[in-house]
């Protein structure tokens, strides 16, 4: 019997099965075994976050922007795949979000999913997922249609808010121009010894014609296209240990006509995650590497790494996070790098299995002094599952 839809590394799996089974505490193969239930499976999440900066300052060298996307500076990007800036003013537009999922059961083995999400940083229904799926055996999954791209731990649920102890997942890596893709991907599960296995392989292409993402550093829309995207990922979970490695590729294009924006990029990028579970502590780890070669004769690297520690008490957890992010590049005449890093506390309390309540404090360190400034945030989230 499931207590808390958790998210313990351990409990990652439960979640999702949960998430993608109308919220209901069965597995796929078995959602179909009242005769009675319906093959309509109608599932929702909501996440309303509360933020504003304190303590902010602009050094004497600061070199970036004065406003980032309308928003003056001293000021914190929380959100950067979705344009979610905070500033010393309390808001909800940030992070706050709200998503329904629907699937439908043709048979134990064939389904489709569909998943939209509205936000505060961007009211229009955004369509986030919709594809099909087809299991053959309990090893294998393929999938068609438009997905999450899986190049993070938390890509596929980010947005729920209710799996993991954050207000928000960690800037520092997660979010970029491009964070769904239109193709097909492919699974297979098995176990090795006591070991549980999972190889993924997945591709397909991205067209976002008005970028959040870039509407942080330009004023008019920028269409970015990710073409020939390739990639694969292995996970392995033995006991209270969750491992993943990811590896992916693509064909970048950013045009923006009115600020003469054309780049053409070759982006790769590597990940590894490590989340160690030991009943009532937890360790969540994770550290990527992003690198785009440019048409125009420079490379920009990106390490981000983040690394935090809990204690799971009752309903309480108390959680500690350090993240950073660091830019470099071959030209800096072309290209002038970004460089951040932040502490976080973070207190969870569980109202129930299905909702719970956050307080955050974040202390950002614009080590670059050039995008936003040294900011300390706080914020307030709650989380409810339907």
């Amino acid at each position: 019997m499931i207590k808390k839809a958790s998210y313990h590394p351990r409990r990652i799996t439960t979640l999702l099965a949960v998430l993608t089974t109308g919220m209901g505490l069965i597995s796929a193969p078995q959602a179909r075994a009242d005769e009675n239930e319906s093959n309509l499976k109608i599932s929702g999440f909501m996440s309303l976050v509360a933020g504003r900066t304190s303590s902010t300052t602009l050094p004497a060298d600061y070199a970036g922007p004065t406003s980032i996307d309308g928003h003056a500076c001293p000021c914190y990007t929380a959100d950067w795949g979705n344009a979610g800036v905070y500033t010393d003013s309390l808001s909800l537009r940030p992070e706050s979000r709200a998503g329904i999922q629907l699937k439908y059961v043709l048979t134990p083995q064939f389904n489709l999913v569909g998943q939209v999400v509205v936000r505060g940083s961007d009211t229009s229904p955004n369509l986030q997922w919709a594809y099909a799926s087809y299991m053959p055996s309990k090893n294998w999954e393929f999938q068609l249609g438009r997905k999450r791209i899986p190049l993070y731990f938390y890509s596929d649920f980010q947005d729920i808010g209710m799996s993991y102890p954050w207000v928000g997942v960690p800037p520092e890596l997660y979010g970029w121009e491009a964070t769904n893709y239109n193709g097909a991907s492919v699974r297979y599960r098995t176990m090795v010894g006591d070991t549980n296995l999972a190889i993924g392989l997945f591709g397909g292409k991205e067209t976002v014609k008005d970028a959040l993402y870039d509407r942080l550093f330009y004023n008019s829309k920028t269409r970015v296209e990710w073409n020939n995207l390739v990639g694969a990922d292995l996970e392995a979970s033995q006991g209270g240990v969750t491992a993943r490695a990811v590896y992916m590729q693509t064909d970048v294009r950013s045009t923006n006509a009115l600020v003469g924006l054309n780049d053409k990029a070759k982006l790769r990028a590597y990940g590894l995650a490590t989340n160690v579970d030991l009943d009532n502590w937890f360790v969540l780890t994770e550290v990527t590497q992003l690198t785009r070669d440019f048409d125009s004769g420079y490379k920009i690297t990106a390490p981000a790494y983040t690394v935090g520690a809990g204690y799971h008490y009752g309903d309480w957890t108390p959680f500690l996070n350090y993240a950073s992010y660091k830019e470099k590049t071959s030209n800096s005449q072309m290209y002038a790098p970004q460089s951040y890093q932040r502490w976080s506390l973070t207190l969870r309390y569980d109202l129930g299995i299905r909702s719970a309540l956050k307080a955050q404090v974040d202390r950002n360190k614009d080590v670059t002094r050039n995008f936003g400034g040294n900011v300390t945030v706080m914020r307030l989230s709650y989380d409810q599952l339907f």
